[in-house]
C-alpha cells in the first residue's frame, strides 16, 4: 500500500507542480500590485483546490487501468485487474485527500493575505 501511495503522490504533484509554476507565473507577473498579485494567485489557488476535489469525488468510478499509476505498476509487474483497482483508488483517494487539504489552507490563506493588504492599502 505505502508503494501505490509513494506513486500516487509522484501522479499528484507532478500535476500539481506544473500547475503551481503556472500559478507563479502569473503572480509574478502581476507584482506590480501586491493585492491584484494576491487576488489572483488566490483565485488560482482556489480553483486548483476546487479541481482536486472533483477528482477525488470521481475517483470511486474511475478504471484506474487508464490512469498513470496503472502504467508505473505495469512496468513491473503484471497486476491482478480487480484486487488491485480497489486498492489503487483507495491510495489514490487517500493521497488526493491529502493533497486537497494541503492546497485548501493555501488557498486560505492567500485568501488572507490579499484582504490584510486590501484593509491596508
Amino acid at each position: 500500500m505505502e508503494r501505490l501511495e509513494a506513486m500516487a503522490d509522484l501522479v499528484i504533484r507532478r500535476a500539481l507542480g506544473f500547475a503551481g509554476l503556472a500559478i507563479l507565473l502569473v503572480v509574478l507577473s502581476l507584482s506590480f500590485q501586491l493585492a491584484l498579485a494576491l487576488r489572483s494567485g488566490a483565485i488560482l489557488v482556489t480553483l486548483v483546490w476546487l479541481i482536486l476535489l472533483l477528482k477525488l469525488a470521481y475517483v470511486p468510478s474511475q478504471d484506474m487501468r487508464q490512469s498513470e499509476i496503472w502504467l508505473m505498476v505495469a512496468e513491473r509487474h503484471s497486476p491482478d485487474a480487480l484486487s488491485m483497482q480497489a486498492a489503487m483508488r483507495t491510495a489514490f483517494a487517500t493521497r488526493l485527500r491529502w493533497h486537497s487539504d494541503r492546497i485548501g489552507a493555501f488557498a486560505v490563506t492567500l485568501w488572507g493575505g490579499y484582504l490584510l493588504v486590501s484593509i491596508v492599502t
